[in-house]
């Protein structure tokens, strides 16, 4: 018969996990959720090719996201989305140019902090 014991020993609260996640990891779970809202499948923002302009607009929130709601690099996030960083340069100013619009900047801001919350960082 096999005995199973558990451990009494506290253990230590994890560190954020934003911090121990890869940006690799970071893009794709913030491309999940972008997706989810978007009622898109995550893998068509991920893919080599550009898709419906849904898809590129979609891509380009994920993106930003990455970027601004996560502080990774143009070039991190564009290996994680198969992309140059010129392109995810490009992405971050349409996204930022729309934010001008009230319903846009809440949707992005409510994004982020589905972002934050699905990895598990604060939510500011």
């Amino acid at each position: 018969m096999l005995e199973t014991r558990l451990s009494v020993a506290p253990v230590p609260p994890p560190q954020s996990e934003t911090a121990a996640a890869s940006p690799n990891d970071t893009c794709r779970l913030v491309a999940a959720c972008v997706a989810f809202d978007f009622g898109l499948d995550a893998a068509a923002l991920e893919a080599g090719l550009r898709g419906s302009q849904r898809v590129a607009f979609a891509r380009q929130i994920a993106m930003y996201l990455s970027h601004v709601g996560f502080g990774l690099s143009f070039e991190a996030v564009g290996w994680a989305f198969g992309r140059d960083r010129t392109t995810v340069a490009h992405a971050c100013r349409v996204v930022e140019d729309g934010r001008d619009d009230i319903w846009f900047d809440c949707r992005v801001a409510t994004l982020e902090l589905i972002c934050r919350a699905a990895i598990g960082g604060d939510a500011r």
